[in-house]
């Protein structure tokens, strides 16, 4: 039954018209805010305080960032290591990163508006983090590691970029590998996540690979477009900075779209 169901939802993600209603339906959902609706009136406004209070709240949890850049390490080390025994548990733990993620970049107490969720991230960021979890209950990935096969070895560079994250406008601190908010931000770890699952094809999860780089597209798309709005200025920068995502995301998409599922997959 679970097979079933992997590949009716696999067929759906062929459609063009999947990925239309997974951009459109998120998109329309107005963010939910306790103090009720009156931020329209304000609405501009509301989205730039919105955004510097989530930034903020993201800047609370500096002191944990050297334990969550190991935790992402560990993770990719006992990958390499274990392969495959690891997978249920690397999948579960990536489901974990993405919550994480989820609740420092979509929701946020203010004074002004009470609690806020942006409804449009937390469903597509819930999107991924249900496809990572389904992956930790009916593992589809083969973390086998096969040589023959051809590797993106240009993809690792981009994911490293993520991992160091300077994300102070042209401050190229090494320390940044150790203290940057590279895990908690979906633009930074997805590039890595993608670049472990393009290291396995073609014995990956097709819905996942497809659908996360689809999703990681929106991201990079909607991020630059707040950055040149905010601040023209540091554009290009931020620009520089979400490259990995965008050509990781990119590139797994169109593969995940020309390749049809495999004996490996069912």
């Amino acid at each position: 039954m679970k097979t079933d169901l992997y590949q009716q939802v696999e067929r759906l993600t062929r459609k063009w018209w999947f990925y239309l209603l997974a951009f459109l339906v998120p998109a329309i959902l107005p963010p939910f805010a306790s103090t009720g609706l009156g931020y329209w009136r304000e609405l501009n406004s509301f989205i730039w305080h919105v955004s510097d209070e989530v930034y903020n709240k993201k800047l609370t949890y500096q002191a944990s960032m050297p334990i969550m850049h190991l935790f992402v390490l560990l993770l990719i080390v006992a990958l390499l290591v274990l392969g495959k025994r690891f997978g249920r548990a690397f999948s579960l733990l990536v489901a974990l990163n993405y919550a994480y993620i989820a609740f420092i970049q979509t929701s946020v107490v203010t004074e002004k508006y009470g609690l806020v969720l942006i409804s449009e991230l937390f469903a597509w960021y819930l999107i991924v983090f249900l496809l990572w979890l389904w992956e930790a209950w009916a593992p589809k990935n083969d973390y086998t590691w096969d040589k023959s096969q051809r590797k993106p070895y240009w993809a690792i560079p981009l994911a490293l970029l993520a991992f160091w994250d300077p994300d102070q406008t042209w401050q190229l601190h090494l320390r940044y590998f150790i203290v940057s908010y590279s895990p908690t931000a979906f633009c930074m770890m997805t590039p890595i996540y993608l670049t472990v699952l393009l290291f396995i094809y073609p014995k990956v999860n097709l819905l996942l690979l497809r659908v996360q780089g689809f999703v990681g597209i929106l991201i990079s798309v909607i991020t630059l477009v707040i950055a040149f709005m905010k601040e023209p200025s540091g554009g290009v920068y931020w620009t520089l900075l979400h490259v990995p995502l965008i050509l990781i995301s990119l590139y797994s998409f169109i593969l995940g779209i020309r390749t049809k599922i495999t004996t490996q997959n069912q």
